[in-house]
């Protein structure tokens, strides 16, 4: 099963093949399946109160898109309204609990609820001019009354349909503007504890130190990084009961469900895992820790290097050694086998095999000398 250039990392390694094919024979195919997605209609103020009231519409301050809605165009889109123009249906995600989050339509919905708290006056209305320069508040109640019945289709997307089919049908919806890339559906679809950790861990200096400040923020390409070591250390530590077939969406998904169930304490060792690793990372190799070793030019980080490397980093043993971990560390540069796998299908099982496995055995190299 090949992957789209969006799940590559602005600034990683370039080097990378830009598929990542996976080993297709160990994909479980999720096709022909139902997609479980269902159509209702809901008025602006009734999900303004599911919102702001019942917490049951989640907008998701943190799923920032790159491009933010302007206050001419907030402001056309009331005009729109006013004048009977239909909206594009918008799509939600429900979770098992019954919140439905906000995939498609999270702009124009975030405009319509800020303008029925007056927080911004119509700058722009070519047709309606007589609305300009006002705030809701300042409409006529016939207006007033018109914006808050408005009615909006919405496709809810039931939470019984693999997240495989859920990420299909996402980028479907969203290839007329900027496609969501994989990690930003999963923070939309796993919103808790993974997705408050994460944004943390991304913003931590060390992590920023360690990969030499080159890792992009921009559609939560660090998240992604970060959420691969996570999940991998916690498979190769044998934390968690599952097995790695080369798909790594479905793999990445069911580990974001995983933190999301865990307690503050569990939650709290992960944190130090990964502080841990930065520091144990930057200490001993500097800010080109993650990035292949070139003569000549400066590599990019590779996002298959930092996983694996960082689980190495993350046990206690490598500080006692630095000299002795900065020899391994070399030494596997030269191994062509290892190389490979950080370069060539690296989400194939059969590549995480081979990179997790060379670090197992520095680790059990270091134990012993």
């Amino acid at each position: 099963m090949k992957k789209t250039n969006e799940e590559l990392i602005e600034g990683l390694d370039n080097s990378i093949n830009i598929n990542h094919e996976s080993d297709e024979s160990e994909l479980t195919n999720v096709y022909p399946a139902d997609v479980k997605v269902s159509r209702d209609v809901f008025s602006v103020y009734e999900l303004k109160r599911k919102y702001e009231d019942r917490k049951t519409v989640v907008l998701d301050p943190d799923f920032q898109r790159e491009n933010v809605w302007t206050t001419n165009q907030k402001s056309e889109l009331i005009e729109s309204i006013l004048m009977g123009i239909p909206l594009p249906v918008m799509y939600f995600a429900e979770d098992k609990y019954g919140n439905l989050q906000v995939i498609d339509g999270r702009q124009r919905l975030t405009a319509l609820f800020e303008f029925l708290n007056n927080k911004f006056r119509i700058t722009s209305a070519p047709i309606l001019t007589h609305i300009k320069r006002k705030k809701f508040s300042e409409l006529e109640a016939k207006e007033q009354v018109k914006l808050e019945d408005y009615q909006l289709i919405v496709y809810i997307v039931k939470p019984q349909t693999p997240d495989r089919i859920k990420f299909d049908i996402f980028d479907r919806v969203n290839r007329g503007g900027t496609p969501l890339n994989k990690q930003e559906m999963r923070n939309a679809l796993y919103q808790g504890d993974s997705t408050i950790l994460l944004k943390e861990l991304s913003e931590l200096e060390i992590f920023k130190k360690a990969t030499g400040y080159a890792v992009n923020s921009k559609r939560m390409k660090d998240r992604y990084l970060i959420l691969r070591f996570l999940g991998f250390y916690l498979l190769f530590t044998n934390q968690i009961r599952m097995e790695y077939r080369s798909d790594i969406d479905d793999f990445l998904g069911k580990i974001m469900e995983y933190i999301n169930k865990l307690d503050k304490e569990e939650i709290n060792k992960l944190r130090k895992v990964f502080i841990r690793a930065m520091e144990n990372s930057y200490e001993i190799l500097g800010e080109n820790a993650f990035r292949i070793p070139n003569e000549g030019r400066k590599r990019p980080i590779n996002m298959a290097l930092f996983e694996s490397l960082s689980y190495l980093m993350s046990f206690d043993i490598v500080r006692d050694k630095k000299t002795l971990v900065k020899d391994k560390i070399k030494s596997l540069f030269k191994d062509k086998k290892f190389v490979n796998s950080l370069e060539q299908k690296i989400d194939s099982s059969k590549s995480v095999e081979i990179r997790f496995k060379k670090m197992k055995e520095v680790l059990e190299e270091l134990e012993n000398e």
